[in-house]
């Protein structure tokens, strides 16, 4: 389509399904994408991941994910679908920061069900409907004729999610509230954190704590810290010519056995090997 800057703000470059029909649990591959992605659950629940965090993401949910994260889908036995959409930015709004806005709160379902359908009525009114009886996303190309329109309701949506009043709503408190742990744990160089030290620095009782964060990631706080602490790993491994052994003792396991076991269990290899797919790559 044309990049008109002075009339648009978005511009589509894929839309239409996501769909797995129910059948065995599958999940892609992790990765990412030069462009902004816009999901709206229509149907059923999975999960989705966003650089190691966990959201689930069911009927009414809404998921922005910025260009240059991670990510992949996790799909159980039952069915599910979503429209979604991929777009490039013109005008970014003063102030905006790339991040993942996961809007899942019950208080807020009614509206999202409203904007899912307000999405899906525009979707089928400027897309050949043969395209969207397929699960895939589609190339918007210029006989989309009118599909500017949904262009602007969907940069209406994006901002109001990241920018407008729904960045005062409960619906995306999560985002800040992992930010900050992720900030606590990065400022311990990620050595081992408890979930009552945690607690106390953010001032949440611990069960209290432990619930936000597994209604928000659908894991244990403790496998929160744990995956952060492993990120950290991960970029010191990568970043420098830190030894294993060496690092073992920096975040203070008794032994390499005991840190390659908890390294294993959270990434499915040891840090030998990963450090050997690192240089392979």
């Amino acid at each position: 389509m044309k990049n008109n800057s002075h009339s648009r703000n978005l511009i589509l470059r894929m839309a239409g399904w996501n769909r797995n029909q129910a059948g065995r649990p599958c999940t892609d591959p992790r990765h990412k994408h030069d462009l902004w992605s816009l999901d709206l659950c229509t149907e059923g629940e999975i999960q989705i991941e966003v650089e190691s965090r966990k959201y689930p993401f069911k009927r009414g949910d809404i998921m922005l994910i910025a260009p240059g994260q991670n990510h992949r889908f996790m799909y159980g036995t039952a069915s599910f679908s979503c429209y979604s959409f991929k777009f490039d930015l013109i005008s970014v709004m003063e102030g905006l920061e790339p991040q993942t806005v996961y809007a899942g709160h019950l208080q807020g379902l009614k509206k999202r069900l409203a904007i899912t359908e307000a999405v899906g009525s525009c979707l089928h009114g400027f897309c050949p409907e043969e395209l969207l009886k397929k699960p895939h996303s589609f190339a918007i190309s210029e006989s989309f004729e009118g599909v500017h329109i949904l262009e602007s309701l969907l940069y209406g949506i994006m901002c109001h999610y990241l920018s407008g009043e729904a960045g005062q709503s409960p619906e995306i408190s999560s985002d800040s509230l992992l930010s900050r742990i992720s900030a606590f744990v990065c400022l311990h160089g990620g050595r081992p954190v408890t979930v009552e030290e945690l607690a106390e620095h953010l001032h949440y009782s611990t069960g209290h704590l432990r619930f936000l964060v597994r209604k928000h990631t659908n894991m244990s706080t403790k496998q929160f810290i744990d995956l952060e602490r492993i990120r950290i790993m991960k970029e010191m491994l990568r970043c420098s010519d830190i030894r294993i052994k060496e690092l073992a003792g920096i975040m203070q396991f008794q032994d390499v056995k005991y840190f390659t076991r908890f390294f294993r269990k959270y990434t499915l290899e040891t840090p030998r090997e990963f450090l050997r797919r690192q240089k392979q790559m």
